[in-house]
């Protein structure tokens, strides 16, 4: 395993990134007109790409870990891709890195297998198998893995929503939902998908691709499903963008009030001023205040409480 400690030192810009999609080769390569999807980075940070969470694993099955400089058994946000099951990569951060480090949070970005190499339940496995390897190893980081948050963007957040509610896809790998603190559903809303199917539109041959066309099939694949088996050692946290789709700011509240209903801590919030994609990729930026409510829920859900 190797290393990559950057200082990155930009006065103009006050970031670099590195692209080329799964390349983890650094380059300052974003259109100052949209939000950044490259990572932003610290100065100080110890970021190290490409690291297989399976034995034997590619690219595919890979994470990138953004440590703050001397961070010692510090809370973790374990982040899951967007891109319907079908495209993305781990390297679409943005300003999380910056943002997290410099509060002294690791973050941990993820690549699962596309639904074009392995369909579902393949990218929920992914995920559970990267916790794993997360528990296991982020102490040699810096990292606590007992303050770990599970976070997902999009189809991201369908993703994390079923490994923090189905004791399934853990328990292959040995593990509880409750060895996470929280998952945070940041912008989604394919948690139920039968009705997703039925909107039509865009998703509806994505959907069909991961999960087939079988009515049992996709029932048990959505998280409106799995909403009642909420464990309530887990905090849960649906975000939504105000310029989203209304029916997706609708689910989300469901999804909270279903989980609240079981008794675990679950909360529904609508970012102002936000579209789908600008929700995630201004989560962190300077002067928008996106990141502070990421930042309370991580403060709140790991007991990291300022001094």
């Amino acid at each position: 395993m190797k290393y990559f400690t950057i200082l990155i030192l930009c006065a103009l810009a006050g970031w670099a990134a590195y692209a080329g999609l799964r390349t983890g080769s650094p380059q300052a390569a974003t259109k100052a007109d949209r939000p950044p999807r490259s990572p932003v980075v610290a100065v100080g940070s110890r970021i190290t790409w490409n690291v297989p969470y399976l034995e034997g694993a590619g690219d595919s099955q890979s994470l990138d870990i953004y440590s703050p400089e001397a961070a010692h058994l510090a809370p973790v946000v374990i982040y899951v891709h967007r891109g319907e099951w079908a495209k993305g990569d781990k390297s679409e951060v943005s300003y999380k890195p910056k943002f997290l480090n410099e509060n002294g949070i690791l973050l941990v970005s993820v690549n699962y297998r596309l639904s074009g190499e392995a369909q579902h339940p393949a990218q929920v496995d992914d995920v559970a198998a990267a916790i794993r390897w997360v528990h296991d190893h982020i102490a040699e980081y810096g990292g606590s893995p007992d303050r770990m948050v599970l976070m997902g963007h999009s189809a991201g957040c369908h993703i994390v929503s079923m490994v923090g509610l189905d004791p399934r896809p853990l328990a292959k790998f040995g593990l509880r939902p409750e060895v996470l603190r929280g998952v945070v559903c940041w912008s989604g809303g394919a948690y139920d998908l039968l009705a997703k199917v039925a909107e039509g539109g865009m998703y509806k041959p994505y959907i069909e691709t991961n999960f087939g066309t079988e009515s049992a099939g996709l029932r048990d694949a959505s998280p409106t499903t799995h909403a009642g088996e909420a464990n309530p050692a887990v905090h849960y946290l649906f975000v939504s963008a105000a310029g989203g789709r209304a029916s997706s700011i609708a689910l989300s509240k469901r999804m909270a009030e279903s989980i609240a209903a079981t008794g675990a801590p679950a909360e529904a919030i609508t970012l102002e001023g936000k579209n789908h994609f600008t929700a995630d990729y201004e989560c962190g930026k300077p002067g928008d205040p996106t990141g502070g409510r990421l930042l309370e829920f991580v403060e709140a859900s790991t007991d990291l409480r300022p001094e």
